[in-house]
């Protein structure tokens, strides 16, 4: 805070310390805001060991400087615990507040020239401010008490420099000491397995909630469900839990081939178990709790001698409300002599999705699936409309956007893209698939990506003649769950024969034709596992490489939990896909196969389907000139491409002015050897004279009157193309200097006259001069030109005369000197005295006031 507290001031704030010899040490006022309407807010803070009672007390304002207090809050039964916070605020204040802050409603009225103390009856406590006041010292700001020792005491005597000045409404520091911003930590929350579901066939489901009560944020740490097999102590299968799990929700995982009352949440790996398996639930590798032991193979079950139906085999277990901590010695014996687990039959169902011990209670209700979709769909709500699409409004930052290079360009269209985007469940998109990829002659048939069929769209599902959601840039390339958002992006999302979906596996796009093998259930699509690498027929080639750079360009890594996906130019490895590295190949094939399969109208009606239900769309179908400005440089096929030439250019750093300056590009030649021409521009610097047609430039360097840099470009061109190069030379700014010389009389009597010529040696044109005297016994004097006309003046002894010559061209200027030595003149007809004689010591003592006679 700038303002400097008066004399006036200082002098008033002691009478009224002078009052307060019992305050209290430990209640002081930390915050003041003092913001737009009627944010304002005290914040007092309880520094003793004890709870301190705030009966007797009292918040109060010096309106305007007024010495004489008014009630602002008057405290009854508050308390603020040791080492606790109070806010008091306006009623209508508006504060973002943490739910651990304690606050209460008071009627602050305090401005920006008025002081607010904190008193204990009439006693000062503690006070913000002078009295009287400086003018408006705490408008429309907020302060925050130092945390230091000298600061953190009660004072009557308002010392600035405890404090420090934030922005107007800035109220994070509230609930919390010191000058930062408060950092509220919630308390944890409590991670365990709440649900486990072992029925017939491929019935599993596995249930993970918090039992807390505060949010986990599952990305901060590794939060993982491992499954190990059979008393293995090898990881078998791993589910990374990812997300946002509020406090009493619960997450579910179920087999992708178990019965619909069972799919609740996402389909996952993890759950491939039988009785026999374990399942380990880590943070960050450590066991936070369990389910089976680890490293036994209890045969096909675990089972309770004390609870004869108790089992892990065709049962479903839920965990008892109880139980408030995780199970975390995953080798100890399961269920162990406390068992937390209730059992129910088989195939239960109805209690995934809730932690508790019984059947969830508001089990979502499904919407009837519309019949004409296909077989288990859900129906959609649209959530866009096509028909009022404007392009200019949803890429208005791309379009209007001036953008340095491809990358920024890319990231401004990934957020546009972003705008409005809904995530789907996975389920949502079997519904999301028969519209965007309705057959245009059947409405109840989709087109097959692949074969290029129309099947029925109740044909969807799991068997070998089925339809299923096939991902372009395959999940195993970065997103293996099925609750990330790409996972269930539907612009990459098409339907795709069971069969061949299979045995493109998850292989990048690339031609293989003639190295490959065609797929027998589809014609025209081609495989070559040894290299990696699979081509769809000729009529989607432009579908596949659009929707790959969709993906690239969508997720950038700024969604909670997807990675930045990459689109490369090569084929992938085994490894990095195992490692689900999120990269896909191969960039420039796929950049060809845009320009060999353009967007047609199809593309655009897949476009606006999507759009319908998912909320954003494929820029690369609305703009497919964009795949150009933001991949053509990667392959070869930059938008504004340049000659394929090495311009060498030979030149000085620095060149003196006046110098002849030579800028040599003759040693660039064409790689194809085609012929060239050169054509030089001045850029910046003064402005000179060359010819610039020819590879070497010559010219003379311009006078400066201080350094200056002279740019100039080259532009090189093969009659089609071109390519420039810049070179910049500073051009040394040299001081006049001159080669001057004086003849004439420069020894002179008293009273003698004199003409000094100066001659200067390979005079340049254009000069202009100037005489002045510098030194000696002023002297009259003319000067024209570089001749100097001087009559000595008297002197009464020997001295020099000094004059300077100044030299000009008009911009700088040249000084030298020339000097004259002037004697004095003894008067005719007297000589010296002889020092001996008759006249003795009375005529030496004359002798001096004959000199100064004789002086006179």
């Amino acid at each position: 805070m700038n303002n400097k507290i008066n004399a006036v001031a200082k002098a008033v704030t002691l009478l009224l310390a002078a009052a307060s010899t019992t305050a209290n040490a430990d209640l002081i006022i930390t915050e003041y805001v003092e913001g737009g309407g009627q944010n304002k807010a005290i914040e007092l803070y309880n520094s003793g060991d004890a709870a301190q009672s705030l009966n007797g007390y009292k918040l109060v304002r010096y309106k305007d400087g007024d010495t004489s207090p008014s009630d602002m809050v008057v405290f009854s039964n508050e308390e603020i615990p040791a080492k606790s916070i109070l806010v008091v605020r306006h009623a209508d204040a508006e504060l973002d507040l943490d739910a651990s802050v304690t606050d209460m409603v008071g009627e602050l009225q305090h401005n920006g020239t008025d002081a607010v103390g904190l008193l204990n009856g009439d006693l000062v406590i503690d006070i913000v401010g002078a009295v009287p006041t400086p003018a408006g010292w705490g408008k429309d700001v907020s302060l925050r008490r130092i945390n230091s020792s000298s600061s953190m005491v009660s004072k009557a005597i308002f010392d600035e420099n405890d404090w420090t000045t934030e922005p107007k409404d800035t109220v994070d520091g509230l609930g919390c000491i010191g000058e930062a911003a408060c950092t509220f930590v919630a308390e944890p929350g409590v991670l365990l397995i709440t649900e486990y579901v072992k029925g017939t066939s491929n019935n599993k489901a596995i249930e993970i909630s918090n039992i807390g009560d505060s949010a986990l944020d599952l990305d901060a740490s590794e939060y993982k469900l491992t499954l190990f097999f059979n008393g293995s102590t090898t990881p078998g299968k791993t589910q990374i839990l990812s997300g946002i799990l509020n406090a009493g929700e619960s997450r579910v995982f179920h087999h992708s081939d178990a019965a619909d009352e069972f799919k609740v949440g996402d389909e996952s790996e993890v759950t491939w178990f039988n009785g026999d398996d374990a399942l380990v639930l880590y943070k960050d590798d450590v066991v936070i709790d369990r389910l089976g032991k680890l490293g036994e193979d209890p045969g096909s079950e675990w089972t309770d001698p004390n609870d004869p139906n108790f089992s892990t085999k065709d049962k479903t277990l839920r965990r008892k409300n109880s139980i408030t901590a995780g199970d975390t010695d995953a080798t100890a014996a399961f269920p162990g002599d406390n068992n937390q687990w209730l059992t129910f039959d088989v195939n239960t169902a109805d209690g995934l999705g809730c932690m508790g011990e019984v059947a969830c209670t508001e089990t979502p209700v499904e919407p009837e699936p519309d019949p004409t979709p296909c077989s288990g769909c859900e129906e959609l709500t649209p959530v866009a409309d096509p028909n009022t699409f404007d392009t200019n409004v949803y890429y208005t930052n791309v379009l209007s956007g001036n953008f340095d290079d491809a990358e920024a360009m890319k990231n401004a269209i990934s957020v546009a893209i972003a705008t409005g985007h809904q995530q789907l469940t996975y389920k949502q998109v079997w519904t999301a698939l028969t519209y965007s990829d309705e057959d245009p002659s059947n409405s109840s048939n989709v087109i097959e990506l692949y074969t290029g069929k129309s099947v029925s769209k109740q044909n969807n599902g799991g068997n070998t003649s089925d339809w299923n959601r096939e991902h372009i840039w395959a999940k195993s390339h970065g997103f293996p769950s099925e609750s990330q958002l790409g996972y269930t992006d539907a612009h990459h999302l098409r339907p795709t024969n069971v069969k061949v979906n299979s045995t493109r596996s998850n292989y990048d796009f690339n031609e293989c034709s003639d190295t490959g093998t065609e797929v027998a259930e589809a014609p025209g699509n081609y495989l070559d596992a040894a290299a990696r690498c699979f081509e769809p027929r000729d009529e989607i080639k432009g579908d596949v490489a659009r929707m790959i750079m969709y993906m690239d360009t969508r997720y950038q890594g700024n969604d909670t939990n997807m990675p930045d996906l990459i689109a490369i130019d090569r084929i992938t490895t085994a490894d990095e896909v195992a490692n689900n590295e999120p990269l896909h190949g191969k960039l420039c094939t796929l950049y060809t196969w845009h320009q060999q399969d353009p967007v047609d109208t199809t593309d655009i009606k897949r476009n606006d389907a999507v759009y319908t239900y998912q909320g954003n769309r494929n820029p690369y179908v609305d703009y497919p000139q964009w795949v150009q400005e933001v991949y053509g440089d990667q392959c070869g096929d930059p938008v504004n491409p340049k000659l394929d030439v090495d311009i060498i250019i030979e030149y000085p750093e620095m060149v003196n002015e006046g110098e002849t300056l030579i800028i040599d590009a003759s040693a660039t030649v064409a790689k194809d050897d085609a012929e060239l021409t050169f054509n030089w521009e001045q850029t910046s610097g003064p402005a000179v004279e060359f010819d610039g047609a020819n590879a070497v430039l010559t010219l003379s360097a311009p006078e400066v009157s201080a350094d200056q840099q002279l740019q100039f470009t080259l532009t090189v061109s093969n009659g089609l193309l071109e390519k420039t190069e810049v070179v910049n030379v500073k051009v040394v700014n040299v001081p006049l200097t001159l080669d001057i010389s004086f003849s004439g009389n420069t020894e002179l009597n008293e009273g003698d006259s004199t003409v000094i010529t100066a001659a200067i040696a390979n005079e340049p044109e254009g000069l202009q001069y100037s005489w002045t005297q510098v030194s000696g016994m002023s002297a009259d004097y003319t000067a024209d030109g570089l001749v100097l006309s001087v009559t000595a003046p008297d002197v009464d002894v020997d001295q020099t005369l000094v004059f300077t010559l100044f030299v000009s061209d008009g911009e700088e200027q040249y000084s030298t000197n020339v000097s004259i030595d002037v004697k004095n003149q003894q008067e005719s007809g007297w000589s010296k005295p002889d020092g001996a004689g008759s006249l003795g010591a009375g005529l030496l003592m004359l002798l001096p006031l004959l000199w100064r006679r004789r002086q006179s």
